[in-house]
């Protein structure tokens, strides 16, 4: 082309060899994998994006390598405001943050970057001027008006829509017209020439589905837009050059573009990363699955889990498990965490894994179990300060007493596994509080109304007065069945059921008579820690008003 590159091109100030020397070879040792996950701030992040970003960093961290977050925001058009916070933030709490790029918003750590595609246009145009000086791309001025003729046509004549061959309307214009439309000031896009000698077809080796055969590209695609920045397929390939990405793990959707990739690739002479194409997360919808939609279903989004108070190493332990089937069974072996599992792309799926929300909450309980009061609180605390703040300042209060309320039926061998997250907290533990007990009395008067059979006021008051929670549990165990057999309640349901006309109920109604009282609920978790928790003060106020509430 005779028309100055530069012209097309006013961005670019270096050469592809100033650029490079820019970019040196990492100095890592062998082996070792440069990962990137490079999401585009349209929105919150998806949990497919936690689920390339855990597989992209660990596959990295095993060998020895690193890990990085690009922005890949050149769509201004579709890029939502606060956006990269969300990203940034998502991948800080879930404990995925990169080893290069933005740790916080604004803030960039390594000499690979900039690591947002908008600040490195200058660059993109210093390679795409190398390609129109070797006449592999030229600049198009087609109106949208005329691009849409082309699709009507093509869709007419039932061929394949694009911008191609005879279809490539400045593919092959004469200089004077190229010169007349940059003259009269006509917007114009740059777009790759696809070479006519390609070859009928392109393999792509990929990690984890194989060797696959596409037809080779032969779009000629735009590279840079109207407004001089790059497409998603000039800027990804360029940044993976420079940056010395090793490995692409990305969704599988992107699996027709590899012949275009492939070929941006070669046309500069480079050798392409590893490319590794991971399924999808998928849900059932009646008998099909579906890709999970954040417009569709809220477990799709990654706010969805920080919201309800997942623990960050539950969520992280349950996409382990879609990625490699052997986690499962390796994390039973290893107490002390997932870290030590090693990623190996070639055993994961090609076909997507399926989301199961109970297999999620599962392990999310057992890790909560397996968690100290002082942890749990932490963590709660952590949660309610953004989502609970009423709740957050309450247990703040008084620390002693909830990690007390926290600790029951912890730390032993049959700890408690009813707590999947964090958001059930605040209502399953409301009863601790004496003012949230009161505003809620009178379900607390409709649940002890349905107890059958119905406690007497002296019941509850001789409890009251004699049992004092802080003895040892058989010692309170003795002193609840002794005041239950003064008011004919068997001492437990086998002596009921040998003759149950002898008595009005047994041990089980009573105690669960005083679960009422106390917590409003048939069930909760261990009466004796609940009322040791609370105080024999606490207990004596509750068991009174209610033997009032029955007189």
């Amino acid at each position: 082309m005779s028309m100055q590159p530069e012209i097309l091109t006013p961005l670019a100030t270096e050469t592809i060899a100033e650029i490079e020397a820019r970019y040196p070879p990492r100095a890592l040792p062998e082996g070792a994998c440069v990962t990137r996950f490079g999401p585009s701030p349209t929105g919150s992040l998806h949990i497919g994006g936690l689920y390339t970003s855990m597989i992209s960093r660990q596959l990295a961290h095993q060998s020895g390598g690193l890990f990085m977050l690009r922005i890949e925001d050149t769509d201004k058009k579709r890029e939502v405001e606060g956006a990269i916070d969300l990203i940034v933030d998502s991948l800080r709490h879930f404990g995925l943050s990169p080893d290069e790029g933005e740790l916080t918003v604004g803030h960039e750590v390594g000499s690979y970057g900039p690591y947002r595609q908008s600040a490195r246009t200058p660059i993109y145009q210093a390679f795409v001027r190398n390609l129109l000086e070797r006449g592999l791309a030229y600049p198009c001025f087609a109106s949208p008006e005329e691009l849409a003729a082309v699709r009507d046509q093509q869709q007419a004549a039932k061929i394949p829509p694009g911008y191609y061959g005879k279809w490539a309307l400045w593919r092959d214009r004469p200089e004077a017209e190229v010169e007349q439309a940059m003259a009269e000031g006509r917007p114009f896009a740059i777009r790759l020439k696809a070479p006519a000698d390609r070859p009928a077809q392109v393999t792509l080796p990929d990690v984890i589905r194989g060797d696959l055969n596409f037809p080779s590209n032969e779009q000629d695609v735009v590279l840079l837009k109207a407004d001089g920045t790059p497409t998603y397929h000039l800027a990804h390939v360029v940044d993976d050059r420079l940056m010395g990405t090793t490995h692409v793990i990305r969704g599988h959707e992107w699996l027709s573009s590899y012949p275009l990739h492939a070929q941006l690739f070669g046309l500069f002479g480079w050798e392409p990363p590893l490319f590794a194409h991971i399924s999808p997360i998928e849900k059932m919808e009646g008998s099909s699955r579906r890709k999970l939609s954040k417009r569709k279903d809220p477990e799709a989004s990654v706010s969805f889990y920080v919201e309800q108070g997942y623990p960050q190493e539950a969520v992280l332990e349950y996409l382990l498990t879609l990625a490699d089937g052997r986690f499962e069974d390796w994390r039973a072996e290893h107490p002390e965490g997932r870290e030590g599992f090693a990623i190996d792309l070639a055993r994961m799926s090609r076909s997507g894994a399926l989301f199961d929300s109970v297999k999620l909450d599962s392990i999310s309980r057992e890790r909560i179990a397996a968690m100290t009061a002082a942890e749990v609180y932490a963590a709660i605390l952590a949660w309610a300060e953004i989502h609970a703040p009423d709740f957050c300042a309450r247990i703040a209060a008084d620390p002693a007493y909830a990690t007390a309320i926290f600790n029951i039926e912890r730390g032993n061998e049959r700890a408690r596994k009813d707590l999947a997250h964090w958001s059930t907290v605040p209502g399953d533990v409301s009863f601790f509080f004496d003012d949230l007990y009161a505003a809620d009395e009178a379900n607390v008067r409709e649940a002890l109304a349905a107890v059958t059979p119905a406690p007497s006021a002296e019941l509850l008051r001789a409890i009251a007065d004699e049992v004092d929670p802080n003895v040892e549990r058989d010692t309170w165990l003795e002193a609840l069945r002794a005041i239950g057999g003064r008011f004919g309640y068997a001492p437990s349901m086998k002596v009921f059921k040998q003759d149950p006309q002898a008595y009005i109920g047994h041990f089980g109604n009573l105690t669960e008579a005083v679960r009422v009282v106390l917590t409003g609920r048939r069930q909760s978790p261990d009466l004796h820690e609940i009322m040791q928790v609370m105080g024999r003060n606490r207990v004596k106020a509750r068991l009174d008003a209610a033997a009032g509430w029955i007189a």
